[in-house]
């Protein structure tokens, strides 16, 4: 015992040391609370410190280099020493981690912590503002806007770890005996705290940034965040009576079924779709290119790409990755192009893009769909090329040759004969040199209207059924990309599939399918005990590589636990009262 009383003593002190720096940025590393809310002037660069976690990795996938998509069914790593491939095998453990997410840190113990470190410095700043010297209506929206990110911080949280322990006051370094003796919230008052906090900021926040303040927190990103949530907890891991292991309790779920939930969720969608304020603003992307034919496939793909380096209507509220555009784009692209093709897409994914213009499904006989030459563009839903490169693929400056002798082949890091396009512009050339090349600058979309659509679509169908505005949301993506509308008379489960796989091809590769097979409860149905499939790259263009194949020598692993993410050794050692999520070891590596 007396050894877990000093690893507490130092675990807690490292929590705290970890949390001290949030002064540091704005002006110098002995810079002072009086100094740094002395004016709004030097208080907003405070705020502006909180910001900057957005263009780190637990926010910004251009930054964290590794999509959550890869630790589901989407995709698989481009190498095995990436944290994704440890969650699709069920090897992780409560204390894998120790950052936000990127290469081999698993986003769990690293995360909570992290997270919390980013919590308390809006509590610092939110209790500190009113000292600062300026014009009041300004301090107020920074107020707004601080009150904004902390509610997104929780928010992250409750998405992965269910209930939180809400902090809306700073701990101090000198006394942690609250930390150290808290228990998390139930489910719902962690749920209901975020919201509100989120409904009480965008009472004083402006429908949309100014061009001098892009990325700074909106109404329209609160009322977007809240439908995130609102979504969310009314899905079936939460909004039920029959939780999926019998011991969670109301810090995991509801305890119960209620089907208002899913009209919280399609009201605030509702707000952003049809609210004047709001739609003079947002919608779908409008690309606009006078030497292509408006009715074309090239027009809708140049318009899908398009989104992720113009700041549209669609973009409701976006970030920018910290590195420049080339550091990302070397990780990403395949080895044609110097890249290193981290983000092998599967197999799976590949086949959910539907044929262009008919919307038949590939597995359907009368596609006419065949493996060599249906996988390359152009006969596809526009986003399929968008997202991925497929075998032979020909883009403005580079092409995709992943088989047995082709110039994107490498046994190290081409696993699945695929590779990911989304966020990379198609005219970017690599010539391997340093600086490398320029190109347009990707654009992180955090909340997009996109998806605002989707999840109104999915809680409007849940709540009311197939409805003509369900219809209207998801054929609007449709339009966009020159695909065919839902076929009418679908019932409310042939609208759900819909939905879901409108939501995987929409969103692929944007760190949603990970949380979705989760909320919706079909972790183990997609994922346990199947295979990351793809083409044999160990096989010539004309000699088998067509052949679908296991990539892996093992199935996935998706165990009822999974469903959530774990508490670390270290956060219980340091919180007694903190409850770990069933199906965890509650002190994983420590020792008595």
């Amino acid at each position: 015992m007396k050894k877990i009383h000093y690893i507490l003593i130092s675990l807690t002190a490292f929590f705290f040391w970890g949390c001290e720096d949030y002064l540091d940025k704005p002006d110098s590393d002995d810079i002072t609370v009086d100094m740094a809310f002395e004016t709004v002037i030097s208080a907003r660069k405070v705020l502006n410190d909180c910001y900057a976690d957005m263009n780190g990795p637990a926010y910004n996938i251009s930054t964290r280099q590794v999509p959550y998509d890869m630790a589901c069914d989407n995709g698989i790593g481009g190498y095995n020493a990436l944290w994704t491939d440890r969650v699709q095998n069920g090897s992780w453990n409560p204390d894998d981690g120790g950052g936000d997410g990127n290469e081999g840190n698993i986003p769990t113990v690293g995360f909570w912590s992290n997270t919390y470190q980013r919590i308390r410095r809006t509590n610092l700043f939110l209790e500190n503002i009113d000292r600062a010297q300026g014009d009041k209506a300004e301090k107020m929206q920074m107020v707004a806007q601080a009150r904004f990110l902390r509610a997104f911080y929780y928010e992250e949280l409750i998405r992965r770890f269910g209930g939180v322990i809400i902090l809306d006051h700073s701990v101090s370094a000198n006394d942690y005996t609250e930390l150290t003796n808290q228990p998390r919230n139930t489910f719902e008052e962690s749920v209901e705290w975020a919201c509100k906090e989120f409904t009480e900021a965008a009472a004083v926040l402006p429908p949309v940034a100014t061009a001098t303040n892009v990325g700074h927190a909106t109404s329209a990103a609160c009322y977007a965040a809240i439908a995130r949530l609102r979504l969310t907890a009314a899905s079936p891991l939460f909004n039920t009576d029959s939780p999926v292991l019998s011991d969670y309790t109301n810090i995991q779920y509801y305890g119960n079924y209620d089907k208002g939930r899913w009209k919280l969720a399609a009201d605030a969608c509702r707000v952003l779709m049809t609210s004047p304020e709001y739609t003079a603003y947002y919608g779908l992307h409008e690309y606009i290119n006078n030497t292509l034919d408006p009715t074309s496939w090239e027009y809708y793909y140049r318009g899908y790409i398009d989104r992720w380096f113009t700041v549209g209507k669609e973009a409701i509220w976006i970030s920018y990755p910290n590195d420049e555009w080339e550091g990302v784009r070397v990780c990403w692209n395949n080895r044609q192009s110097n890249g290193w093709n981290w983000v092998n897409p599967s197999y799976s994914l590949a086949m959910e893009y539907e044929m262009y213009p008919t919307g038949l499904m590939p597995s359907d006989p009368k596609s006419d769909f065949d493996q060599a030459n249906s996988l390359n563009g152009k006969d596809r839903d526009p986003r399929f090329m968008a997202t991925i490169q497929a075998p032979n693929a020909k883009y403005d400056a580079y092409g995709f040759e992943p088989w047995q002798g082709g110039r994107a082949s490498d046994p190290a890091s081409q696993r699945t004969g695929f590779c990911m396009q989304k966020y990379i512009d198609p005219l970017y050339v690599d010539n391997g040199q340093t600086p490398r090349n320029q190109c347009r600058k990707n654009i992180l979309r955090i909340f997009g209207f996109d998806e605002v659509l989707l999840n109104f679509a999915e809680a409007e169908n849940e709540y009311s059924g197939p409805t003509p505005e369900v219809y209207k949301a998801i054929n609007d993506l449709r339009a966009r990309v020159g695909m065919p509308a839902l076929p009418t008379g679908l019932n409310q489960d042939q609208m759900r599939q819909k939905i879901w796989h409108e939501r995987r091809v929409e969103l692929a590769f944007e760190d949603f399918r990970f949380f979705d097979i989760r909320r919706w409860r079909i972790g183990e149905e997609v994922m346990n005990g199947k295979y990351i499939q793809g083409y044999d790259v160990t096989k010539p263009k004309d000699g088998g590589f067509y052949t679908v194949v296991n990539v892996t020598a093992q199935p996935m692993v998706f165990l009822k636990q999974h469903y959530l993410l774990p508490m670390g050794t270290s956060q219980i050692l340091m919180n007694p009262a903190l409850q770990q999520n069933p199906g965890w070891p509650k002190l994983a590596t420590a020792t008595n």
